[in-house]
């Protein structure tokens, strides 16, 4: 009997981890299909925004009425926005998307100055007329491709969940992929594009602009640790360099990284190469039922920010969506609100988790100002106004000029019939310089 107790413990060990390993299998397969199907539903969302974009992009080319051209113009710009969101949380190489995401960026800059620009009565002329109908033009021939793209997915062309899968092993093999995707062919017709020119921090023709950011230039081992230690609290691990960002307005390293409790989900980074300061932190993950209402929204990305040194920001305008919101913090100096240095924080609705970090704007422009006193009192700045408006409230705020510069103004909040409005006056010659229309929701506001 003895000779057979051996044999059949080691029979039983077999079928064990057979099984073992067959639920393994299981359960990876499982998780496959679940990223697949998020990647699908990402996707889709992105065609379903790009076409938004083309179609009211051409019904405010259309519009025979300032206000309705500023509805579709807004329409537009929320739209696009959305789509570079649903772009950048695709499992795509980064460098293999720039030129895409750059101008789902731009289309929509360009929308809000031309929104800007008509609220103040301004009619487009033909020449922004014409570079209005190119962008339409390139929005739709971005929709077809990417309906293409569809196509191919929904016939088992490409998996997303083996795209993100090969992605983590060899960002070659993704660039092959990206082939079959077409993805190469859209970014090469997408650098065609018009070159935009027009008023608005994100202009073309103010791409030469000079980060202020101070420190020493970091490598990537010390980029790493920058993220494992400013996220600490948030779970993340296993950080990755994925590539370089270069030629842009903040160097920096495309980092990925695992996130703990979140099934598994990748997040991803950028690290500027001077300094080492977040340019941005994007957790794409699931989102759950709504239970935080807005002011424990924004007291959770207050809280985020202060535990990173990012102490004297001010909440300014916020808005929901889809189970998140997203805040704008400004910095605060000596009781002045500094538009131009702003950060964006979106948390997620369900439970609090800060899923997304943009600093762009604070890294850009944050330096010591030294701020003098107003030549104005707020009084004699507020007979600049119009006898028809109703003010509320007021403060000093600096913000920017077409020009890169800035201005220290008296921001007022107005009413004016059943609309509130900011109106900026110079603090020092008493000159309006911005008006702009605050379209107050249930979800947040707006500011065009």
């Amino acid at each position: 009997m003895k000779k057979y107790i051996i044999p059949g413990i080691l029979l039983v060990a077999l079928i064990a981890v057979g099984v073992w390993g067959y639920n393994q299998q299981q359960q990876k397969n499982d998780y496959h299909i679940y990223l697949d199907t998020q990647f699908q539903r990402q996707f889709y969302d992105l065609i379903g925004h790009v076409e938004n974009v083309q179609v009211d992009l051409s019904k405010a080319m259309l519009s025979g009425s300032s206000n309705d051209m500023v509805r579709f113009l807004n329409n537009t710009v929320n739209q696009s926005y959305l789509a570079q969101e649903k772009l950048t949380q695709l499992p795509f190489n980064h460098s293999t998307i720039r030129q895409t995401e750059k101008f789902l960026s731009q289309i929509g800059d360009y929308c809000t100055a031309m929104v800007s620009k008509s609220l103040e009565g301004y009619v487009p002329n033909e020449e922004e007329m014409t570079t209005m109908k190119e962008l339409h033009n390139y929005a739709n021939l971005l929709a077809k491709e990417l309906v293409e793209m569809q196509q191919h997915v929904a016939s088992g062309g490409v998996n997303f969940g083996d795209l993100r899968r090969i992605g983590n092993r060899d960002i070659e093999d993704v660039d092959e992929h990206m082939k079959d995707l077409n993805l190469i062919n859209i970014e090469e017709r997408m650098q065609d594009y018009p070159e935009l020119i027009y008023d608005g921090p994100f202009s073309e023709h103010m791409k030469d602009i000079k980060a202020r950011i101070k420190g020493e230039a970091i490598d990537q081992e010390e980029a790493l640790q920058i993220v494992t230690d400013t996220f600490k609290d948030e779970g993340i691990t296993n950080p990755r360099v994925i590539e370089s960002i270069q030629n842009t307005t903040i160097d920096g390293y495309y980092i990925k990284a695992e996130k703990n409790g979140d099934n598994g989900s990748e997040v991803s980074v950028g690290v500027s190469k001077i300094g080492g300061n977040i340019i941005w932190y994007l957790n794409p993950r699931a989102l759950g039922e709504s239970k935080l209402n807005a002011e424990e929204a924004v007291a959770k990305a207050n809280e985020f920010l202060e535990k990173r040194g990012y102490s004297k920001m001010e909440p300014t305008y916020k808005m929901a969506y889809e189970g998140e919101m997203i805040i704008n913090f400004a910095y605060k100096e000596k009781d002045v609100l500094i538009y131009t240095d702003l950060i964006k924080v979106k948390v997620a609705l369900d439970n609090g988790d800060i899923i997304g970090m943009e600093s762009h704007g604070y890294l850009v422009n944050h330096h010591e100002r030294e701020i003098q006193e107003p030549e104005l009192s707020e009084e004699e700045a507020k007979e600049k106004l119009s006898s028809r408006v109703k003010v509320e409230n007021s403060r000093l705020a600096i913000i920017p000029t077409e020009g890169k510069h800035e201005i220290l103004c008296y921001e007022f909040k107005v009413k004016f019939g059943q609309d509130n409005y900011l109106i900026y006056i110079d603090a020092n010659t008493g000159q309006q310089k911005r008006v702009l229309l605050l379209i107050e929701q249930e979800d947040g506001t707006l500011v065009i």
